[in-house]
């Protein structure tokens, strides 16, 4: 009995703790997008990130710390090949290793639509945070609830979910299917009294939404939510990739744990028990680079399919005899882009493509493997046609000029117009022109009267908000917009690198402004 009594003293002392103060340790991590391997960074090609390494420091976390709250804040397992090619199957063996607590969803959660997603949660048993998703049928996701209540030593530790709200402007109704995604301050007006309600002691946010050095915009909310709710002791943030270690916003702490897996985030809170208040607070993001080891246990229970990935993705698809780039001097217009938009026309038998690179990612000349693909590709958009008139094109573009100069300016495949920079909304685009045809004159009275136009299913969305007009526009009975589900991108430019080898590409100028930049 003598042995019994003093072990708690012990245990206090190591953890620098007094009998009234407990610590509860909070991980999370966000946008691990799949990877269960390392990641390569593309300009540094150093090896880091991934879930096998994290979990070498999750374990050893655990070993030390006896009271412990993982959580995921959304986009989990889209963009992998190993995800993929399991049907995310890698992912929930992963997720249930390192014994998470909760999954907040994310939007790239619903790039395989609903069903998959719903599959995922129903094999990974995992309470989902979710509490803006709705849907017809309650829950909307298995195990989905609006927030979860874990008691540690007598602490109880509350941690509300909460996903971006513009999930409706970034994937197409067809992968929705009845989910809707409603305002966070609506939701946690209506959920915070069930919060307040069951008395926790340790308040937090898990949000699939990033802090803005600018300000809030209609996908990232943190600085509303935490001005209205200020009673919030910690904010876990993610979708925007960025790494943030700890900032305060309006009195409340927030961190967020980057991408990829790249950074284990760590929130040590010691709780006094007498005065029922948070003490102090250490928070951390840990670096999972090279120096950290794979977790051996993980590595061989996912050997398989990680060699099988391997195998996958060293295949040989085609080659190019010069470097292909992202970047060009004709705005939205590259060898990447002319790459990926002539895949898309071939594939969707469609006279214009409108796309823009998805990635910074280039491809050097010679042979061109399977993982070169998913470099330039990371996205499984699928592709729609609309039958568009050149009044409707035009005014597509007019929309995209907007962005001129960014990188959200799209290029086009099949055409060429004037692009006039400066001049009033609706009279910048004039002189559209199908690629063939006279620089000058009658293009466009001599063009057919409605034109197949190939968009990916992003932009049919309208790419976040940023892109309201090109939907209104697609969505017209008139247009008979094709949506192929089963056409997606990256098959497209793996069957086009395949039929041309090697490639030749010609970059065309699509906007065509005067502009003698280089």
């Amino acid at each position: 009995m003598r042995v019994l009594v003093l072990a708690v003293p012990l245990l206090f002392l190591a953890l620098g703790l007094s009998a009234r103060e407990v610590a509860i340790t909070i991980l999370h991590t966000t946008d691990v997008h799949g990877r269960v391997a390392e990641v390569r960074s593309e300009r540094e090609l150093k090896l880091g990130g991934g879930l096998l390494r994290c979990a070498t420091l999750v374990r050893e976390i655990r070993a030390r710390e006896p009271n412990v709250i993982m959580v995921d804040c959304g986009d989990l397992f889209q963009g992998s090949t190993e995800s993929f090619l399991t049907s995310n199957r890698i992912m929930v063996s992963a997720v249930q290793y390192l014994r998470y607590d909760a999954l907040v969803t994310g939007n790239h959660e619903f790039d395989g639509g609903v069903k998959a997603l719903r599959q995922f949660y129903e094999q990974a048993q995992i309470p989902v945070l979710a509490a803006n998703i709705r849907s017809a049928a309650e829950p909307a996701l298995p195990g989905a609830q609006d927030f979860l209540l874990k008691e540690l030593e007598g602490v109880r530790v509350a941690v509300v979910g909460l996903t971006t709200p513009i999930i409706p402007l970034l994937s197409r109704p067809p992968l929705l299917d009845d989910v809707t995604v409603e305002d966070s301050r609506k939701v946690l007006h209506r959920v915070m009294p069930k919060v307040r309600a069951a008395k926790p002691d340790i308040l937090v946010l898990a949000a699939h939404q990033g802090l803005r050095e600018w300000g809030d915009d209609s996908a990232n909310e943190i600085k509303t939510i935490a001005r209205a709710f200020p009673e919030f002791d910690l904010i876990l943030g993610g979708h925007t990739h960025q790494a943030v270690e700890w900032e305060t916003v309006n009195g409340v702490s927030y961190t967020q744990a980057g991408k990829y897996a790249l950074w284990l985030g760590v929130a040590r809170l010691i709780f006094d028990t007498q005065t029922r208040r948070i003490k102090s607070r250490k928070i951390q993001l840990l670096p999972v680079d090279s120096t950290v080891a794979r977790e051996r246990a993980l590595a061989e229970q996912l050997a398989k399919p990680l060699q099988e990935t391997k195998q996958y993705l060293d295949q040989e698809l085609g080659a190019t005899t010069t470097e292909l780039t992202p970047t060009s001097p004709h705005p939205g217009q590259s060898a990447i882009q002319t790459l990926i938009a002539a895949a898309i026309a071939e594939q969707a038998q469609a006279q214009i493509v409108f796309h823009r690179p998805l990635s910074e990612a280039s491809l050097r000349s010679g042979s061109i493997k399977m993982r070169d693909v998913w470099r330039i590709v990371p996205y499984d958009n699928y592709i729609g046609v609309a039958h568009l008139t050149l009044a409707e094109l035009r005014a597509i573009l007019e929309e995209n000029s907007e962005y001129y100069d960014s990188e959200n300016f799209r290029g086009v495949y099949g055409l060429t117009y004037n692009l006039k920079i400066g001049a009033a909304p609706g009279t910048r685009v004039a002189n559209i022109r199908l690629t063939g045809e006279p620089k000058a004159g009658r293009a466009e009275q001599s063009a057919p009267e409605r034109l197949r136009v190939a968009f990916n299913s992003y932009d049919l969305a309208s790419a976040g908000g940023k892109l309201p007009r090109l939907r209104e526009i697609v969505e017209r009975r008139t247009s008979r917009l094709e949506e192929r589900l089963d056409a997606n991108t990256r098959d497209a430019v793996i069957a086009y690198l395949q039929a041309h080898r090697p490639l030749n590409i010609e970059v065309l100028p699509g906007a065509q402004t005067g502009d003698k930049r280089k």
